[in-house]
C-alpha cells in the first residue's frame, strides 16, 4: 500500500511538470510570435515609418488649408487706399467703411477699389481734416530774424478775405474767375479751392447781412449824437439808381 501511494503521487507531480513545461512553451512560442509586433522585421519597420511621415505630412496639410481658410476674409489688402478703410461685416457682407464720413461701401475683392477712391475725393470729413491739417510756416522777426510757425490752413477763412478784399478795393466778382488770378492763389496756398461768381456774390451778401445786424445792435445802445449824410447817382451801363446813407459818429475808443 505504501508502495502504490508512492507512485500515484510520482505520477501526479510528473502531470503537474508536465504542464508546467506546456505553458511555458506557449508563453516563449507567445512572446516570439509576429503577430505581438514586439519583434518586428525590417519590412515591417519600414512600413510603419513611411505610415508615421504619410500621418505628419496630413496633418501639415490640413493646418496649411485651416489657416488659409481663417485667413482669407483678413488678406492683406495691397491698394493704398485701404489706408482710409476699414474692414467691417455688415448683414453678413463685407464692407468698406470711410474713417472719416463712416461711410459703409462694397468691400468686395470682386468690387476693385476704384469706388472708394471716387468716394475720398467727394467725402466732405475728409476735406474738412486735410483743410484743417497743422502746417508750418516762416514769418518775418525782429532784426530780419524769420521765425517758423504753426499754421493752420482753414478754407473758410480764406472765402471771407477773399470777399472782403473785393469789396474794400471794388473789385469786380468775375475776378474769381480770371486765369491769372487762380494761378495767382494756386501758388500761395494749392490747398484753397477757388470759388465761382456766384459763390462768392453769395460770401459778400451773407457777410452785409451779418454786419447789418450787428450795426443795428450797436446803434442800439449808442447814447451819443450820428451825423448821417446821403449820397445819389446813377449807374450808366446799367440804367438804375443807387443810394448809399453814411452814417459819422464818435465811439468809445
Amino acid at each position: 500500500m505504501a508502495g502504490r501511494g508512492q507512485r500515484v503521487k510520482a505520477q501526479k507531480s510528473r502531470g503537474v511538470e508536465k504542464q508546467s513545461n506546456v505553458s511555458s512553451r506557449e508563453e516563449v512560442v507567445g512572446m516570439a510570435s509576429p503577430n505581438t509586433g514586439s519583434s518586428p522585421s525590417p519590412a515591417e519597420e519600414r512600413s510603419a515609418v513611411n505610415m508615421s511621415a504619410i500621418q505628419q505630412a496630413d496633418a501639415t496639410e490640413s493646418e496649411v488649408v485651416n489657416a488659409g481658410t481663417q485667413s482669407g476674409s483678413k488678406r492683406k489688402r495691397r491698394s493704398v487706399v485701404w489706408n482710409d478703410f476699414e474692414e467691417v461685416i455688415v448683414d453678413g457682407k463685407l464692407k468698406a467703411e470711410c474713417v472719416f464720413c463712416h461711410k459703409k461701401l462694397s468691400g468686395e475683392q470682386s468690387h476693385g477699389t476704384s469706388h472708394l477712391r471716387s468716394h475720398l475725393e467727394t467725402c466732405d470729413a475728409k476735406k474738412s481734416k486735410d483743410s484743417k491739417q497743422q502746417k508750418l510756416r516762416l514769418t518775418k522777426g525782429d532784426a530780419g530774424k524769420v521765425n517758423l510757425e504753426n499754421y493752420v490752413f482753414d478754407q473758410d477763412v480764406a472765402r471771407k478775405e477773399l470777399a472782403i478784399m473785393i469789396c474794400v478795393h471794388e473789385y469786380p466778382l468775375s475776378i474769381v474767375d480770371h486765369a491769372g488770378f487762380r494761378s495767382f492763389c494756386a501758388s500761395l496756398q494749392p490747398m484753397f479751392k477757388m470759388v465761382s461768381g456766384n459763390t462768392i456774390k453769395n460770401d459778400i451778401i451773407g457777410l452785409h447781412q451779418t454786419q447789418k445786424n450787428a450795426m443795428i445792435q450797436y446803434f442800439a445802445k449808442f447814447n451819443h449824437r450820428v451825423a448821417v449824410t446821403s449820397d445819389l447817382w446813377t449807374a450808366g451801363h446799367q440804367k438804375k439808381g443807387y443810394m448809399v446813407v453814411t452814417a459819422h459818429f464818435i465811439d468809445e475808443d
